[in-house]
């Protein structure tokens, strides 16, 4: 049976990103998605660092959420691995044992440090709602969307990996809220991740995808985001990706001509060569020139 055009957008949108080195990971290769890491934990407390040892770490002043845990305890530190902690630090803690002192479940570099109180505060009213959530796809799913949209840079971070991550089985986006993605990933006053999760999450939906293709290339331009749109409107035909393919092969910035010749290359049709022959014989930058006459011989010789 062949894959529909959903999971082949999935697909895509979970692999897209990878030329960023602060992108969100292309494929799951990092720790599993938060809810995910929760559910193998024997407890989860959101406590402060108040004394390090070479082979123990002292938190205090616990807000315990699962688990047997008291208001103080200790966690075993591998000097060869230590976590990404320092005295004072508040940090969620994710762990295994029945008793102290207790075994980080994650990779101690994975630790979720908490910058300042303000962030503590933020962790400690929402990631209840979070472990209350774990059950509910579609609970989680809003939950970590209000993450990517809030001003915690870590709540942003963990709501990003777990939204791209198809190991979250995390539910499809309906139509209004893939054209809100589309509309957070246009807006040049957000942040440059949240832009580009929310860019893939709106290629997902047709939906999403046509409202994304109507605003390319937008205020900030960004050329991921211009992947990830040309390609979430070739996999759902979109009839907005002629024009916005158009605009992009027009725009003043020469890495999103460049992009798109190059993502043209990847959702090629008679039409689209006609676009690239254009670019082959006018655009004003030579190596860009090149490039797409090298494109349309490629694909003569197919």
């Amino acid at each position: 049976m062949r894959p529909s055009r959903a999971v082949l957008a999935a697909l895509w949108i979970a692999c897209a990103g990878a030329a960023s080195a602060q992108s969100v990971h292309p494929m799951p290769v990092g720790p599993l998605p938060f809810h995910l890491r929760l559910a193998q934990a024997d407890a989860v407390a959101i406590a402060t660092v108040t004394a390090i040892h070479d082979g123990r770490i002292e938190v205090g002043d616990a807000q315990v959420l699962t688990g047997a845990l008291g208001p103080s305890f200790e966690i075993k530190r591998a000097p060869s691995k230590p976590p990404p902690l320092a005295v004072g630090m508040p940090a969620v803690f994710l762990l295994r044992g029945a008793r102290p002192p207790y075994v980080l479940a994650d990779d101690p570099k994975d630790v979720i440090v908490l910058r300042d109180a303000a962030s503590a505060r933020a962790w400690r009213e929402e990631l209840p709602k979070l472990v209350a959530a774990r059950g509910d796809p579609q609970q989680l799913l809003a939950l970590y969307l209000s993450w990517l949209d809030g001003s915690d840079e870590a709540m942003r971070a963990t709501a990003a990996t777990a939204l791209v991550d198809l190991r979250s089985k995390l539910p499809p986006l309906g139509d209004a809220a893939a054209v809100e993605r589309a509309r957070v990933a246009l807006d040049g006053q957000r942040p440059i991740e949240v832009r580009r999760v929310s860019a893939r999450l709106a290629s997902m939906q047709p939906a999403g995808a046509s409202a994304l293709l109507r605003g390319l290339p937008g205020d900030a331009p960004d050329p991921l985001i211009l992947d990830v749109a040309l390609h979430g409107g070739a996999l759902f035909s979109s009839p907005e990706l002629g024009a916005a393919l158009d605009r992009a092969l027009a725009s003043e910035d020469l890495e999103l001509r460049r992009r798109a010749v190059r993502v043209a290359g990847q959702i090629w049709s008679d039409d689209v060569a006609a676009k690239v022959r254009t670019v082959s014989e006018r655009d004003a930058d030579p190596l860009l020139r090149q490039e797409a006459r090298e494109a349309l011989q490629e694909h003569a010789t197919r």
